[in-house]
């Protein structure tokens, strides 16, 4: 690794002991995405975006009247099983809110200097003031801001999590609203859980039978498509699926009707049939386990017991 004489300059400002400015402004470097539809591209859980709407983006519509009250939007983690749509949820989010939005994975603070990663995190925070107000959100968040431990060698990863105690602290007051994903909420260190930090766990499960549904709808509709689709067997078809299990089974039929198409010389565009989407199920199998769900259960049981006995379920596009 080559080090320039200006790193060098700053390596002995800060004793050897933080990464370059030049590294660490690369891992603030936002991941703005594009205008969508916000809410509009999101089937199902209608719970959770009636509470998002009231708690978060009224909030941030009428900021003054909310100040009034003392209220800000309050930071989010939302967790459960893979592909069921929670980085797709944060995105829409920002989307609805009509704010800016940064998304931070693990290999944007990573470093091979030593506090390197906790010069990243303040970074991290640093830009995002200055792109305020902005959704600022972390993914994989278990992998961030992990237990911290008292054995030897664990003092790196004590240190950035007390980094990221410090910047989540009411960071809310400074326009950067902090949302975080994570498959394993109870590998995240308790203290970084706690109100004013993360205000709220919420639970994103898999799919029922009319999200499901309602997913097929979504992803077909911009796709030539068959008119006599029958979503309520696709859906049937599909207990146990996560979001992105049906939006890789649209995808395969979807491939397989264009070369179907191509190699046939036909004209025009071939609509996607029942019978391309059930071929696609029967070569997909599940991509979530049970022994996973009832290891999710009893998390959710340890986690926010009041709240066990519901769960939001999400579509995407």
């Amino acid at each position: 690794m080559t080090v320039t004489d200006e790193e060098r300059a700053w390596l002995r400002r800060l004793g050897g002991n933080a990464a370059p400015p030049k590294a660490a402004e690369q891992a603030a470097a936002p991941q703005v995405k594009g205008k969508g539809l916000g809410f509009g591209d999101v089937a199902g859980m209608e719970e959770l975006k009636q509470t998002v709407r009231e708690g978060f983006i009224n909030v941030l519509r009428h900021k003054e009247r909310a100040e009034a009250y003392g209220i800000r939007p309050p930071s989010m983690l939302f967790w459960g099983p893979s592909g069921c749509g929670k980085t797709y949820f944060a995105e829409k989010m920002a989307e609805e809110a009509g704010v800016g939005f940064i998304k931070i994975v693990p290999d944007d603070l990573a470093s091979t200097w030593v506090h390197g990663t906790q010069q990243r995190i303040a970074e991290v925070f640093s830009k995002a003031e200055r792109e305020a107000p902005v959704v600022l959100f972390f993914d994989e968040f278990d992998a961030m801001a992990p237990r911290r431990t008292a054995e030897e060698g664990g003092q790196s990863i004590n240190g950035e999590v007390n980094e990221f105690l410090c910047r989540l602290q009411q960071a809310g007051e400074r326009g950067v609203y902090v949302l975080a994903a994570t498959n394993h909420p109870e590998r995240i260190d308790r203290s970084v859980l706690r109100t004013g930090r993360i205000d709220e766990l919420v639970y994103i499960g898999m799919p029922d039978h009319e999200v499901r549904l309602r997913l097929f709808r979504l992803a077909l509709s911009r796709l030539p498509g068959d008119k006599d689709i029958d979503y309520e067997r696709l859906a049937r078809l599909t207990e146990g699926y996560t979001c992105s299990d049906i939006d890789y089974i649209v995808k395969a039929a979807s491939r397989k009707t264009f070369n179907e198409s191509v190699a046939l010389g036909e004209a025009g565009l071939p609509g996607i049939t029942e019978e391309a989407l059930e071929a696609a199920i029967r070569r997909r199998s599940p991509s979530v386990l049970e022994k996973d769900l009832r290891e999710y259960e009893r998390v959710r049981l340890e986690l926010s017991p009041r709240q066990a006995q519901g769960q939001h379920r999400l579509g995407f596009r």
